[in-house]
């Protein structure tokens, strides 16, 4: 939930400067954007490094066989990415945003129209991985209704912007609450509902191999799409020269269900699907992913014990 319905002082500040770093960033061409975005990733990395020490215990543990320099460079590439992809998104807030079709070529865009031939939505799954805004708009310039669905921001103020650049691109926004009435909504009316699902789970969750250690998932979309019969697609933008290639893989239809432990023993496989293709791609670009994610904090119960 927000902090607060109305924005303070801080809440305040804090927009106006991300609003001044956007429009910086969107002032080049969306060549030089990207030049100045990873130089800002290196800057970050150098100056004003961000969970630094959380990124490289992940990758020592995720990567027992890399050393120390290639741990850092790692975490150098990820914060180069990570400004690259705010540059690309700092594009979604002009008045006529540029075509998406220039920056991602969609691999496999035929699991769009696969997944829509039940006559419903589908979840649409990716992760903190590549450029994941970008992969969500390549959907949309397909023709295809995407809503996203995320958490609810600290900030009012910043969360109302991140719908309103979305809107620009043709995407629906929802935001992660009590009550799943609306997402049900969107996947009835035939709409993809695109989320991240790489977080930490909570101790809730389905705790499944990831990475060499065992790892949260979060189980409400398994959940959802199991017992409402929705299809899941899953997807990953890779870097593919100066632009993006967004990787479909083709729908996941889950199982009928007969009862509540079939339900949840299906949700529990999409889940594992889900994780295994996250982490075959984080293996294949690991600069691609967010490390600095506390991604194994809840542990299993024999854990626990």
């Amino acid at each position: 939930m927000a902090k607060h319905e109305t924005p303070d002082l801080n809440d305040r500040l804090e927009y106006a400067a991300l609003v001044a770093l956007l429009a910086v960033m969107r002032t080049p061409s969306a060549r030089r954007g990207r030049g100045w975005g990873r130089a800002l990733g290196r800057f970050a990395a150098r100056s004003v490094p961000l969970r630094r020490r959380v990124a490289l215990e992940n990758l020592a543990a995720a990567f027992p066989e890399m050393d120390a320099s290639g741990r850092e460079a790692v975490y150098r590439g990820m914060l180069e990415n990570l400004g690259e992809v705010l540059a690309g998104f700092a594009r979604f807030g002009k008045r006529r945003p540029e075509p998406i079709t220039g920056t991602i070529r969609v691999v496999n865009p035929e699991a769009f129209a696969e997944a829509r031939d039940g006559g419903r939505g589908a979840l649409l799954l990716t992760a903190h991985y590549g450029n994941w805004e970008a992969l969500g708009a390549a959907g949309a310039a397909c023709g295809y209704p995407v809503t996203v669905l995320g958490g609810r921001q600290r900030n009012p103020l910043v969360e109302a912007l991140f719908a309103r650049y979305r809107a620009r691109m043709g995407l629906g926004t929802l935001t992660v609450g009590k009550s799943l009435k609306p997402l049900v909504k969107a996947l009835r009316e035939g709409s993809f509902v695109a989320s991240l699902a790489d977080q930490d789970g909570g101790p809730g969750g389905f705790f499944l191999d990831f990475l060499g250690r065992k790892a949260s998932v979060q189980p409400g979309l398994f959940r959802l799409a199991a017992r409402s019969g929705v299809p899941m697609v899953t997807g990953f933008a890779v870097r593919d020269g100066d632009g993006w290639r967004g990787e479909l893989q083709s729908p996941v239809w889950p199982e009928p269900a007969r009862d509540e432990a079939s339900a949840e023993a299906e949700a529990r496989r999409l889940a594992t699907l889900y994780a295994a293709r996250v982490e075959r791609m984080v293996r294949e670009r690991p600069d691609h992913w967010f490390w600095v994610h506390r991604r194994w904090r809840s542990r299993p119960p024999e854990e626990r014990a």
